[in-house]
């Protein structure tokens, strides 16, 4: 495949994805209906699109029940994880990533992650810790795409059960606007000090 082809499918993939959220979420808000709209934000909210999903959890279990949350959130999460893996595995073929993919094919570490791939990939969906690092590898070394869907769908899931029961009884301490805030708060802070490391590095 020609340079030009795969610059093609890398904007069709992440245009397509970024008009299916919007479309999603743009009928949820015509129609009034918080479920659309949680399913477009959260098709947006991709590894590479920094977005307050767990906010938006929060948010949205005002008028959308905990366990529709969870299976929604979830199954939306592990299709877009797949999505994305096309995208980066077609991002991976420049040769500009050529280092990376040495180091991903021959890094002890990496290895380590492998050996405890679907472990990492449940526990970092359900918990705060960063995940991205298992997802790449999942990637590039070819993981299984059934057990990554699996381990996402469970991970991502189950948290976002979680934190939608937890606004359920937020809610009604009639604390929930704050929280929602604060959780935007800090999120906004991870991406400055991103920003901040990020720049240390150049």
């Amino acid at each position: 495949m020609s340079r030009t082809s795969r610059s093609t499918e890398l904007w069709l993939i992440a245009g397509g994805l970024g008009v299916f959220a919007l479309g999603m979420w743009v009928l949820g808000a015509a129609i009034d209906s918080p479920l659309l709209k949680f399913c477009g934000f959260m098709s947006g909210a991709t590894t590479f699109v920094p977005m307050p999903a767990d906010a938006y959890v929060l948010a949205a279990s005002e008028s959308i029940t905990p366990l529709t949350i969870g299976v929604v959130g979830g199954l939306i999460n592990g299709v877009i994880v797949l999505v994305e893996a096309r995208w980066v595995l077609q991002l991976s073929t420049f040769s500009v990533f050529e280092r990376f993919r040495q180091i991903v094919g021959s890094s002890r570490y990496i290895d380590l992650v492998e050996r405890h791939m679907f472990l990492g990939l449940l526990f970092g969906g359900l918990t705060f810790l960063p995940f991205e690092p298992f997802r790449l590898v999942a990637i590039m070394r070819r993981y299984s795409y059934k057990l990554y869907f699996l381990a996402t769908v469970l991970g991502r899931g189950t948290r976002y059960y979680l934190l939608a029961s937890a606004g359920n009884v937020i809610a009604d301490l009639g604390v929930i606007q704050y929280v929602i805030w604060g959780s935007v708060a800090l999120f906004a802070f991870g991406l400055f000090r991103s920003y901040l490391r990020v720049g240390e590095t150049k």
